[in-house]
């Protein structure tokens, strides 16, 4: 099972929920389409844009009350959708050597504007932007990254 998005809080009376997803897995959420809560099988009713983001509502979950007992899980799908160029999974970043300056891709954190690999250098922690213009190399194949290195950028974090 994949992960494809979480559940927020309920919106209005009509079970609607509050729907955490990228907008590129948002085809898994067409209504009719089954996804898993749990091992809990759900069909969703209507997909809809909501003041913060996405709201989903699915057959069966008619109010609030309903609404409230999916809160906070994760929606999972059998299959994941199909990857456009330079797209990855971030299961598949993971591991990955860092080039040039050694280090390893320890994480992927997500973040509105753009996500960030998380890079441990010599027992040192720093996010690099995962954009083309600071890593315009991955090559999964041979196992690494290409960041470039801006002055601060590879600062230490805070533990």
């Amino acid at each position: 099972m994949i992960r494809v998005g979480r559940l927020g809080r309920p919106n209005g009376l009509s079970g609607f929920l509050g729907l955490y997803v990228e907008d590129e897995d948002l085809i898994s959420f067409a209504p009719g389409s089954i996804v898993f809560v749990g091992d809990r099988p759900l069909t969703v009713r209507e997909l809809r844009r909501g003041k913060k983001g996405h709201e989903v509502a699915f057959e069966g979950i008619s109010d609030r009350e309903g609404a409230e007992m999916l809160r906070a899980n994760d929606v999972l799908v059998h299959e994941r959708r199909e990857l456009d160029d330079n797209e990855f999974w971030p299961e598949d970043l993971i591991g990955l050597s860092v080039r040039p300056g050694g280090g390893e891709v320890i994480a992927v954190a997500h973040g509105s504007a753009q996500d960030r690999l998380v890079i441990e250098r010599d027992d040192d922690r720093f996010e690099v932007p995962f954009v083309q213009a600071l890593v315009p190399i991955v090559d999964l194949e041979q196992g690494y990254v290409e960041i470039r290195e801006i002055d601060g950028l590879s600062s230490p974090l805070d533990r």
